[in-house]
C-alpha cells in the first residue's frame, strides 16, 4: 500500500499560496483576540511558564523603577552634602577669624573689658618634696 499522495500535495499548497508567516501569526493573533488560544489543553500546559514570565517580567520593572528612585535619592544627597561642605567650611573660617587674639580683644574693648598688659603673675608655687614629702603635709 501506498501513502496518500493527494493530500499531502494539497497540504504544501495551501501552506505555499499564504505564506508561512503571515498565516501563522494571522492565526495566532486571531486566537488571541477571540480567546481560543487559552482553552486549548497545550497553553494549559505551559501556564505555568506563562505565569513564571510575568512574575519575571513584574520583577524587572520593580527593580527599575526602584534603582531609578535610588539614584535621584544619590543625586539629591550629593548636592546636600556639597550644600553642608561649603557650610562647614564658612563656618570654620569665621571661628578662626574671630578666636584670633586681635578679634577677641576688639570684641571684648567694646563690652568694657581691657586687654592686659601685663603677663600673669604665679600666686602659689608649689615646693618641689619627695615623696614622702607630699604624703606627710
Amino acid at each position: 500500500m501506498t501513502a496518500n499522495q493527494y493530500i499531502k500535495e494539497e497540504n504544501k499548497k495551501d501552506r505555499k499560496d499564504t505564506g508561512a508567516r503571515g498565516s501563522r501569526f494571522g492565526r495566532w493573533l486571531s486566537d488571541m483576540l477571540d480567546g481560543s488560544l487559552i482553552t486549548r489543553s497545550t497553553s494549559a500546559s505551559a501556564m505555568p511558564f506563562i505565569l513564571y514570565l510575568s512574575a519575571f517580567a513584574l520583577f524587572l520593572i520593580f527593580n527599575a523603577y526602584y534603582a531609578e528612585k535610588k539614584a535621584r535619592e544619590v543625586d539629591k544627597l550629593r548636592i546636600e552634602m556639597t550644600e553642608l561642605r561649603i557650610r562647614h567650611v564658612r563656618t570654620k573660617s569665621e571661628y578662626m577669624y574671630m578666636t584670633r587674639q586681635s578679634e577677641l580683644a576688639r570684641s571684648l574693648n567694646q563690652r568694657g573689658f581691657v586687654e592686659a598688659t601685663q603677663p600673669p603673675v604665679l600666686i602659689y608655687k608649689q615646693e618641689e618634696k619627695g615623696f614622702l614629702g607630699r604624703l606627710f603635709r
